[in-house]
Order: C-alpha cells, then sequence, then structure tokens
C-alpha cells in the first residue's frame, strides 16, 4: 500500500535531501511537497495524508507550531512528525502538547540515526529525541495489539499517539467526549502507569511500541449517535 506524505519544509535544499531519506525508509510512499503554512493547508484540502513531515522553523507568517494547531484544529486523522534543529525538552514537549505525533531532529547524528526514526514513524511507532526518551528507549516492543489491550483501546491509544484531542477521537469512534476521557484515556493512563497524555506518548516511544491504524482510520468521522 502507498503511503502518502506531505513534506512541509521552506528550504528546498533541505526538503530535497529529507525527500531522498523519506524514499530510503519508505519506497513505496507518495511525496508532496509544500513550503509554507499555506501551501501546507492547501495540499491537505485537496489530499488525505497519512503522515506529514513539518518543519518546526517554517519562514512565513504561520510557523509550524501554528501550521500543527491548524490541522488539529481541523480534526484530520494524519499523523504529524516535526522536524527541528534542535531538540531541547521544552521544544519537544511544546509540540507533542499541540498534538504532534513525533518528532525529529534535522542535522545531528549521522544519517543512520535519521533513518532509524523514519523507519520507525513508517512502522506505526513514535519516535522522540533522545533528550526526551534519555537513554532508557527500549527498542522494538512489538506492536500494540500484542499488551492485552482490548481492541477499542488499541484504537484509542492509536489516535492519541496521532495527537487527536478528546472531542476528535469521540467523533471518530460516534461516542461521547466523556466517554473517551474517563473510559479509555483513563484506562490507558493506568495500564501504562503514567499521570498525563504527554506521558503516554513519551512511554510508547520509550518501549518501541508499534500501533497499526485500526480499519477506516483515514476515512471521514463517524456521524453515528455518541453513547
Amino acid at each position: 500500500m502507498v503511503t502518502k506524505v506531505l513534506l512541509v519544509e521552506d528550504q528546498q535544499l533541505v526538503r530535497t535531501g529529507i525527500r531522498m531519506m523519506l524514499h530510503i525508509a519508505e519506497p513505496r510512499c507518495h511525496i508532496v511537497e509544500a513550503g509554507s503554512h499555506e501551501e501546507a493547508i492547501q495540499r491537505m484540502a485537496e489530499h488525505d495524508f497519512e503522515v506529514v513531515f513539518l518543519d518546526i522553523d517554517l519562514r512565513s507568517e504561520m510557523s509550524g507550531i501554528e501550521t500543527l494547531a491548524a490541522i488539529r484544529d481541523a480534526g484530520r486523522p494524519v499523523k504529524v512528525v516535526m522536524l527541528s534543529g534542535r531538540d531541547d525538552p521544552v521544544t519537544v514537549m511544546q509540540c507533542i502538547s499541540a498534538g504532534a505525533s513525533g518528532f525529529i531532529t534535522k542535522g545531528q547524528g549521522d544519517e543512520s540515526v535519521f533513518g532509524r526514526a523514519l523507519a520507525t514513524i513508517f512502522n506505526g511507532g513514535v519516535y522522540l529525541p533522545s533528550s526526551i526518551v534519555g537513554s532508557n528507549r527500549l527498542g522494538s516492543a512489538g506492536a500494540a495489539t500484542d499488551l492485552g489491550l482490548t481492541p477499542r483501546l488499541c484504537e484509542v491509544l492509536y489516535y492519541v499517539c496521532q495527537g487527536l484531542p478528546n472531542k476528535s477521537i469521540a467523533n471518530r469512534l460516534g461516542i461521547s467526549e466523556g466517554t473517551v476521557r474517563r473510559d479509555y484515556v483513563s484506562d490507558l493512563l493506568r495500564f501504562f502507569k503514567v499521570a498525563r497524555r504527554t506521558e503516554l506518548i513519551v512511554e510508547v516511544a520509550r518501549r518501541g511500541i508499534t500501533i497499526p491504524p485500526p480499519r477506516g482510520a483515514l476515512a471521514p468521522p463517524s456521524h453515528r449517535s455518541p453513547e
């Protein structure tokens, strides 16, 4: 299956290099490019993407963080991975709190590090830099479906790690926002022994858990009556 990718980076030379590495990590991906916030929003109106790689330092009227916020406000079920030349914890956690599904540092380490990060993303995992997961990264722990979670909890975990807020998850599943918060997100926090959603995403990245997309993940939100 072809993976549809939007690459948002304002520097053409950098964009070309990342494009090449994306094709190495996932040869079947179809890449659409954008150089600004405005172009990114236009491309997303034209296509349904599975992954967006978004430069945090867009030199346009709107920053990468603001572009991320616009994507999340639209309720788009897409994995948004931030790209940046810096990976201080404040910046990374700001992105995760705003709805990012991962964070890859540009220009640090060799190409194999960047390649492993891309491979993690394309395999359904969450990649965060060592400034967040430290030396405790455990490698691959297998799929979320093998952890003993119910199918519904795996589905909610997928959308949480996509960066979707409770309201958007509820719309996707055709249930109430309260049900998502009380019955599912709370259960996930207890299962992973964390207190907040951001900590949950960090733990998924640290343990190398992969989360296959549920059936119909890219389809329009359900309009069933909430539970």
